[in-house]
């Protein structure tokens, strides 16, 4: 198949919003039921990149770009949005659209795209997968389409090119739970968005909510991160492996980071104290204190640009 893949024109939306309305249709590809005027499209999407697909001299597809934010900080950060012709499906032309955004979106200084994907939509997540992004967690019925509400499948993938002396830290524990949940929220308040934190387990547990409770005492909300498997951070270069408990430590798996610097600190473990409801304060305390200091320790050390 001969495509060409070009910058999109204002005159190719007619055709734009024809695919649109296809995906529309499918009710697994946009929480949207109509089609926006070329207004409201102009002004919903960056202005570069923007990319359509041509078959025998017809669109056949777009790729396109949306901010997540208009504060500066999220200038490099953007969601993205794709869509093929009903008829052209199944030909790779999403592959090559989406594989050409990443290119052209580097070229123009993201160094984050997103994309939030209906959970049924299978083909779609596979899709961003195998263009390098990454499964970061489920947003459960996030919105209602036809009175029915979805969750959605949030995916990102962070660029190599842009800003590649941003680090790489992976904190590993059991469960991803509580205490690499604890150096996780710490670690993105130190390091001020001047490394990429991950936080892992050899299983997963879920948040433990004394975790959650005794960080947000300390102004840091950890009761949106999702606790995640180490195996799902198989493609990430890491810079730095810092397993907290002796567990995870013993029974770490083979991690392909061959240049990480590997750290091992067993902390306190809050989770295993039981007695009253005092009892078990003090020692989520007594826990988030030495990750606190642990961490604070370990930016102004090992990553001295990022000193408070």
């Amino acid at each position: 198949m001969k495509l060409i893949l070009r910058p999109f024109n204002k005159s190719d939306y007619s055709i734009v919003s024809k695919i649109y309305a296809e995906g529309i249709a499918t009710n697994v590809a946009t929480f949207e039921t109509e089609i926006p005027n070329w207004i409201d499209w102009n002004k919903k999407y960056i202005s570069q990149p923007r990319i359509v697909a041509v078959f025998e001299q017809t669109v056949v597809g777009f790729a396109v770009l949306s901010k997540i934010s208009n504060r500066d900080v999220y200038k490099g950060v953007a969601e993205v949005s794709l869509y093929v012709a009903k008829h052209m499906r199944g030909y790779g032309i999403g592959k090559q659209l989406l594989l050409q955004l990443i290119t052209e979106s580097e070229a123009n200084g993201f160094w984050t795209l997103q994309a939030g994907i209906f959970s049924a939509n299978k083909v779609s997540i596979h899709l961003h997968e195998s263009c390098g992004f990454r499964i970061v967690g489920t947003r459960e019925k996030i919105g209602q389409l036809n009175n029915t509400w979805f969750d959605n499948i949030l995916l990102e993938r962070r660029s190599k090119l842009i800003g590649n002396t941003m680090k790489n830290i992976l904190v590993l524990c059991t469960g991803n739970s509580c205490r690499s949940q604890m150096a996780h929220g710490y670690l993105n308040q130190f390091t001020k968005g001047k490394a990429t934190i991950y936080s892992a387990g050899i299983e997963t547990h879920g948040i433990n909510p004394g975790a959650a409770a005794i960080m947000k005492e300390d102004g840091i909300d950890i009761s949106n991160h999702t606790s995640n498997h180490v195996d799902e951070y198989a493609d990430v270069d890491f810079d730095f492996i810092i397993t907290v408990c002796d567990h995870a430590n013993e029974n770490c798996p083979y991690i392909p980071s061959k240049n990480a610097v590997r750290l091992h600190h067993n902390f306190f473990d809050p989770s295993k104290v039981l007695g009253s409801d005092d009892e078990k304060h003090q020692a989520f305390l007594k826990a988030r204190s030495e990750i606190k200091d642990y961490f604070e320790d370990f930016v102004k050390t090992h990553l001295p640009s990022s000193k408070l």
